[in-house]
């Protein structure tokens, strides 16, 4: 990610305070990795369809209570930072920029929810 936004302009974080590229309480599309994550996002798992089947992996997906999407609902990635008291530096290209971000100093605490670990730039 910080070679594809080296040199971008850049924004301030308070700013970062939605998602606008997912409809992470409602969506109308999911990804699926090999390992059977389902994922609102790239890296943002919400179940694994070969633990759970894929149909109650969806109808139980709560975005509000979800670790991660609930924050984002709440004020974007500006929201994850400081609900988790997450260190950061002070601009970001996009929302997407500081949600990677974010995410990838989160990936220890909710392996569960952010995964698999390469996306993250972290060898298995």
């Amino acid at each position: 990610m910080e070679t594809l936004v080296k040199d971008l302009p850049t924004r301030p974080w308070t700013e970062l305070a939605e998602c606008k590229m997912e409809n992470l309480r409602e969506p109308g599309r999911v990804h699926i990795d090999p390992f059977g994550n389902v994922h609102v996002c790239q890296g943002l798992s919400i179940g694994n369809y070969l633990e759970t089947s894929l149909a109650e992996v969806l109808t139980s997906y709560d975005s509000d209570a979800h670790p991660i999407c609930g924050p984002l609902l709440r004020g974007g990635p500006a929201a994850l930072a400081r609900i988790y008291n997450l260190p950061h530096e002070n601009r970001y290209v996009d929302e997407c920029h500081f949600c990677s971000v974010l995410c990838k100093s989160l990936v220890d605490r909710f392996p569960q929810y952010l995964t698999p670990r390469q996306i993250f730039g972290f060898k298995e």
